[in-house]
This record gives structure tokens, C-alpha cells and sequence, in this order.
């Protein structure tokens, strides 16, 4: 694999950037090694470290001559791979200046998603996210390595082994990829941690921190860690608001039970003609 950065110029988007570094590097496996991608691309160090003040952070000048990784030792070696690919997407993106020296990353700006978010920074590390999920789940892929055209978070956990990548990070990218309309609910000790849809599935009506809906079958699901239920059609008022409901014909959900009393749920809307 040879690369170099000049190819990349003129290509800001991160999922465009992601996709160019591809079309460079056409032959890269699913696992492929993204420290390797990395040197080609002038990251001269990753290096990890013991702290608690940042999950992952890069060193370099205002000119992004070269670049060095920073990655906290305790985090699990799929995330770290994550956080190299974020890291890298600060270094490779164009709008993305250093200031004082770099960027450090805690564990939710390396969950931040909203790209059209007000704030500068949320947006920044959206960004860096975006790039990461691309370069490491290209959508392409994700598509091409299905065993079934029906959502099914047992493919989502059979997709995160085979790329080596996080079950949560997987998550997002194949709703992304799929091209049934998709969303994904976070839950921890039957409350609601947090959820992602893209644009085109309904407002979800949920309150972070409130307790699952009490008709959904994440409820007392029952399910020991690793166990996933069947895909089983709910009420759409379970999930959705009132306007929300109208857009849907069918509402299906089905549940992932994982350790220390989280859940995932992947929510199926079939949308009303």
C-alpha cells in the first residue's frame, strides 16, 4: 500500500475523503491495519498512554507537517482503532486547524453526531466521526458483506467482528447503509442513554433518561447478555409521536441485551405511501 497525501487535496468532505483514500487503496481488507494507513499518511507515531483526561488526541503544527496519536491504554482494542481513524480524520481534513497544538478527544466527542450542530466543536469531532466510520465501514462494504436484505442486529454483530470494529460503532454505519428505514436505541438499566436515525426515519418521541416505553419488548426483555430477541412489530406510539405515527405503516423492533444492563434496539419503519 503506498499512499500520499497530496492525492487526498481538494477533497474536504469526510465522507468523500474517506471514500478517495479508498478508491487509492483498493484492495484493503475489512480489517485492514490503520496504523499502517496511518505512516503512509504522515502519522509518524501512535503510541499509547496511561490517562484519564482524553480518549485519543493528535500532536502537530499549523502546517499538519506530520502527526502524532495519543491513545488512553484502557480503552478496548476495537474502540482504539476507532480513535485512530478519528484522529486521523483531524489531521486529513482540510477545516480542521489545531489549536494549541493538536486536538484531544474524550469518549463522547468520539459519539458526537450532529455535523449541522451550532456549536464548533460538536461539529468538528462529528466531522472526525464521520470520516472514521467511513474509512473503517465503507457503506459499500457494509452492503456487500450482508447475508440478508431483512434488518437483523445479528448481522450487526457478525459485521463489527468482521471489521473490527465496536458493535455500537457498526451499529450506526449499517443504519446508515441499509436500505430499509432504520434507527437504533441505546438503553441502560431500562432507561433511554441515547438514540440515532438519519434523517429519513420519523421523530423519534424519547427522553433521555426516561424509562422504556412500557409496550416496547425492551421491557423486562428477559434476554441474558449477547441474546437477541425476534424482530417483532409494536404499536408505532411506542416509540413515535403523534405526527411521527402517520408516516409509518409498520413499526418492528428488536433487542440486543448487552453487559452491565445495557441494551441496543433496532427500530424497522415501514413508511405509510
Amino acid at each position: 500500500m503506498t499512499l500520499d497525501r497530496i492525492e487526498l487535496d481538494g477533497v474536504g468532505s469526510p465522507a468523500r475523503l474517506a471514500d478517495r483514500i479508498h478508491e487509492l487503496a483498493p484492495d484493503l481488507p475489512l480489517k485492514f491495519d490503520i496504523k499502517a494507513l496511518c505512516h503512509q499518511l504522515d502519522i509518524h507515531e501512535i503510541r499509547e498512554i496511561d490517562t484519564s483526561a482524553y480518549e485519543a488526541a493528535i500532536i502537530m503544527d499549523e502546517y499538519k507537517a506530520d502527526g502524532s496519536i495519543l491513545l488512553a491504554r484502557s480503552s478496548g482494542a476495537k474502540r482504539k482503532r476507532f480513535s485512530i481513524g478519528h484522529e486521523l480524520g483531524h489531521f486529513v481534513l482540510p477545516t480542521h486547524l489545531p489549536k494549541s497544538g493538536g486536538f484531544s478527544c474524550s469518549h463522547s466527542d468520539l459519539k458526537s453526531d450532529s455535523a449541522a450542530a451550532k456549536n464548533r466543536h460538536a461539529r468538528t469531532e462529528a466531522e472526525a466521526n464521520r470520516f472514521a466510520a467511513h474509512l473503517l465501514m465503507p457503506p459499500r462494504k457494509i452492503r456487500a458483506n450482508l447475508t440478508t436484505p431483512q434488518p437483523d442486529l445479528s448481522e450487526i454483530v457478525r459485521l463489527a467482528d468482521e471489521f473490527f470494529v465496536s458493535k455500537e460503532a457498526m451499529a450506526r454505519s449499517y443504519v446508515d447503509a441499509h436500505r430499509e428505514t432504520l434507527a437504533l436505541v441505546f438503553l441502560h438499566r431500562g432507561k433511554i442513554a441515547r438514540f440515532y436515525k438519519p434523517d429519513d426515519f420519523p421523530f423519534i418521541d424519547v427522553t433521555i433518561g426516561a424509562e422504556v416505553p412500557e409496550d416496547s419488548v425492551a421491557t423486562d426483555h428477559g434476554l441474558a447478555p449477547a441474546q437477541i430477541s425476534e424482530m417483532e412489530e409494536c404499536d408505532p406510539s411506542t416509540w413515535l409521536g403523534e405526527w411521527s405515527q402517520r408516516k409509518v405503516g409498520m413499526l418492528s423492533e428488536q433487542v440486543l441485551a448487552q453487559r452491565d444492563g445495557h441494551a441496543m434496539v433496532l427500530l424497522h419503519a415501514e413508511l405509510a405511501e
